[in-house]
C-alpha cells in the first residue's frame, strides 16, 4: 500500500475541522474528484491542480497549485490523515489524466497551509507565482477551484470567479486568513487549497467557508489562508 511521509508534526484529521475556526473546512467529502466553484466562469491552467486523496472512510479532493516541478501547495486540512495522494494536472474532472502519487507532505506551523512533494518530477512551462507577503486592503481577487458547484452539481471542469477582498479573518488552524466574498460566484466543497489571485500573484489558499452549505449564492464568504506568516518556511522547504 502506498503511504506518505510526514514532513511536519501530525495534527487533526481533516474531517474535525468541520466549523472549526471562522467556517467549515471546504475539502470535498461527497466524490473521488470534486467539481466547480459556485458560478464563476469555466477556465484554464497548467499548474492549477487536482488532489484526490484517501483518509479513513474515504476518498476526497482539494484543489492545488503547482509552484516548482515537484511541489505543489495546498491547504493543511487536505494533508492531513491522508493515507495516499493522486495529483492531476488535466483541468477536466471527467477526464482528468494520469495522475502523478505525492509521497511526502508537509504542514506549515502557521496556518491551514500545506506541501505536496512529487514521487516523480511534473514539469511545466509555467508555475504558479506566489506574492512575498500581502495585507487585505479591499480591492478584488480571483479564485480557482475543483469545488461542487450551485446546488452541489457535478460539473467538468477547472472554474474561475470574481471575489471582493473583504478584511482580515482566521484559517482552520487559528492562522492569519483573508475574509471574500463572492462577487460572479464563490467556493465550495473541493475548493479547499485553491489559489485566491491578487495582482496576479497567489496571497492565499482555499480554508473554509462562512457557511457549512452555500447552496447557490455566488455571494457566500470564505476565507482563505494568508501565505505571509509561511513564506518563509515555503522557500526553506521548497527553494520557491
Amino acid at each position: 500500500m502506498r503511504s506518505l511521509t510526514r514532513l511536519a508534526l501530525s495534527t487533526v484529521a481533516a474531517a474535525a475541522l468541520v466549523g472549526a475556526g471562522t467556517g467549515t473546512a471546504l475539502a470535498d467529502t461527497s466524490s473521488p474528484v470534486s467539481p466547480h466553484i459556485i458560478g464563476g466562469t469555466s477556465g484554464s491552467s497548467p499548474y492549477i491542480v487536482q488532489l484526490v486523496f484517501g483518509q479513513s472512510g474515504g476518498t476526497y479532493g482539494c484543489t492545488g497549485e503547482a509552484i516548482s516541478a515537484q511541489w505543489v501547495l495546498t491547504a493543511k486540512h487536505c494533508i492531513d490523515g491522508t493515507q495516499w495522494m493522486d495529483v492531476y494536472y488535466s483541468n477536466s474532472v471527467t477526464n482528468p489524466g494520469t495522475p502523478v502519487a505525492a509521497d511526502q507532505v508537509a504542514g506549515s506551523s502557521s496556518g491551514d497551509v500545506a506541501l505536496v512533494h512529487l514521487s516523480s518530477a511534473k514539469s511545466l512551462n509555467s508555475y504558479a507565482p506566489l506574492a512575498s507577503s500581502y495585507s487585505p486592503a479591499g480591492g478584488t481577487g480571483t479564485i480557482w477551484g475543483y469545488g461542487l458547484t450551485a446546488g452541489g452539481a457535478q460539473p467538468t471542469h477547472l472554474n474561475k470567479a470574481t471575489v471582493n477582498v473583504v478584511g482580515s479573518s482566521t484559517d482552520a488552524y487559528g492562522g492569519s486568513a483573508i475574509h471574500v466574498k463572492g462577487s460572479d460566484g464563490a467556493s465550495n466543497h473541493g475548493d479547499s487549497g485553491g489559489p485566491l489571485f491578487v495582482d496576479g500573484k497567489v496571497v492565499g489558499v482555499c480554508s473554509t467557508g462562512d457557511v457549512a452549505d452555500p447552496g447557490s449564492d455566488i455571494h457566500a464568504g470564505s476565507n482563505y489562508a494568508n501565505l505571509t506568516a509561511s513564506r518563509s518556511w515555503i522557500r526553506s522547504v521548497t527553494g520557491v
